[in-house]
């Protein structure tokens, strides 16, 4: 049976960016609950869900032990006096088996989860069961549909009161951030677009963890509209504001997994561009047998749920399927991918990421009308060559706060080693993956100076000794790490010059 108790916070000095409480065996006894149950704590300000933990060391039979930085969110002191009851389980988890089980879950169903995530009546380890259901069951298109509206329903929205507003996005699983080479291409030209960017789940860096090496990236909604209002642009982590806040959620638990299953990722992708006002979006869904979609098939499957999906939110998508197999650009590491995005913005040198960042710019200005078909690219190419993109990025970069406005200005990181051929040949293909996992064993994305540089493209001939890439980190231990695993997985796919020699 499930009771209550009146006791008094404690505040502990951790921050676990989750609300757990931690309880005394003794009183959790007394209110039902045990390890990883919930609670209600009330008092006549605050009503919030705890994950319980129990402890005979950190709180007595009257204190209930709450985190700090949750603390800090609820105005909690020591000693404020609060009712805790002990709560049943949550109707949700029924849902979570019913997936986990492949079965389909209803509209209700599917609300009724993210409502229990949105009141943290679901712990991690619950989270994880319903992410982990859906990566190997997989979602219908009336389920992530339902994902998305539900998502997008829980948390803000930004009016920013106009009929168009650009976006795009790219479902990830290689190098490259073509989003801080579109983003002041579109807002150069009189569009706004709001571009909110995760961090790295699986890359070697996400959009936010490359931007805020030139600029803060975390921004609530109101700084968000005024910097847009300024600009037209903005590069911001997504994390920061309660646009779609459950998804964040999810994301956290993705980012511990390693996984990113299909149908929350459409979901997660659609209900913040719904959130945010997005109208008109280009999405890049690279292809290849080392990133997330294997092939053409897939892309093109998946291309057809983003369009439908956008279509009942009222957003207007173009899919471009790209290709994964080759790296987009030379920089795998957020400080790397940041300092190519200026170079190229600053006219050093225009290569295939610049070529890619101008193909969906182009198509979104082509969405929208401002170019007609088939010459949007020359449209966007044109605001880099011009310097009109630098300009305007260098707006955005000040207007976040940032000071960092030239690529010579990106500082290195501390060690560097250079990987060079044991062979002869020709390159035939590179290992996204294997160059994505070098580069994080060096450190990436947390370590942002650490990753990889590209020395060569596919079709280059190479020598013997040549190099190939250089590896930097500012570990020493993750960088003889890093050279080992180079070492023993070959990243670089060579075709043979001379296949055989006969006297």
């Amino acid at each position: 049976m499930l009771c209550t108790a009146c006791l008094k916070i404690k505040i502990i000095d951790i921050f676990a960016d989750y609300p757990v409480a931690i309880l005394h065996p003794n009183i959790a006894k007394k209110l039902g609950v045990q390890h990883l149950d919930r609670i209600e704590l009330k008092n006549e300000k605050t009503t919030k869900v705890f994950v319980v933990d129990t402890s005979m060391s950190y709180v007595d039979e009257v204190s209930i032990g709450i985190f700090k930085d949750t603390a800090e969110e609820l105005n909690l002191a020591d000693d404020i006096e609060v009712t805790v009851s002990g709560m049943p389980q949550p109707k949700s988890m029924q849902f979570i088996l019913n997936k986990i089980k492949n079965k389909t879950l209803t509209d209700d169903e599917i609300k009724e989860i993210v409502k229990d995530i949105s009141y943290n009546a679901l712990s991690e380890t619950e989270l994880s069961a319903f992410i982990t259901a859906v990566y190997i069951n997989g979602l219908n298109i009336e389920e992530t549909t339902a994902l998305c509206n539900a998502l997008v329903n829980v948390g803000d929205k930004i009016d920013f009161e106009e009929k168009i507003i650009l976006d795009k996005h790219s479902i990830g699983g290689i190098n490259g951030r073509v989003s801080m080479i579109v983003t002041p291409v579109i807002a150069s030209l009189g569009y706004k677009i709001p571009k909110t960017a995760s961090r790295s789940i699986t890359s070697a860096a996400g959009t936010a963890d490359a931007m805020e090496v030139l600029a803060p990236v975390s921004f609530n909604i109101n700084e968000i509209k005024e910097i847009i209002l300024k600009t037209n642009g903005v590069v911001a982590w997504e994390g920061k504001f309660d646009l779609c806040p459950v998804d964040n959620k999810l994301i956290k638990i993705e980012h511990a997994l390693g996984i990113n299953p299909e149908g929350i990722m459409i979901a997660s992708i659609l209900s913040k561009k719904k959130s945010i006002g997005s109208t008109h979006l280009v999405i890049d869904i690279p292809v290849g047998r080392e990133v997330k979609v294997k092939d053409k098939e897939h892309g093109e499957r998946l291309a057809k749920k983003f369009v439908s999906i956008g279509k009942s939110l009222g957003i207007k998508i173009k899919v471009l399927l790209t290709d994964g197999e080759e790296p987009s650009g030379n920089a795998f590491g957020a400080a790397l991918e940041a300092k190519e995005a200026l170079e190229i913005l600053e006219g050093k040198y225009f290569d295939n990421l610049a070529n890619k960042a101008c193909a969906i710019a182009g198509e979104l200005l082509e969405l929208v009308g401002e170019a007609k078909q088939g010459k949007g690219y020359e449209l966007a190419k044109e605001t880099i060559t011009s310097g009109k993109a630098l300009s305007k990025f260098k707006e955005i970069i000040k207007a976040q706060g940032g000071n960092v406005f030239e690529s010579s200005a990106i500082k290195d990181a501390k060690h560097k080693i250079t990987i060079n051929s044991e062979e002869n040949g020709k390159i035939k293909n590179f290992d996204v993956h294997a160059l994505t996992k070098i580069a994080r064993i060096a450190g990436a994305p947390h370590d942002k100076e650490a990753g990889i540089i590209l020395f060569k493209e596919v079709g280059d001939n190479v020598k013997k000794g040549e190099p190939l890439f250089d590896i930097y980190s500012n570990s020493e231990d993750k960088l003889s790490y890093s050279k080992t695993f180079a070492k023993e997985n070959k990243a670089i796919d060579f075709e043979k010059i001379v296949i055989e020699a006969i006297n």
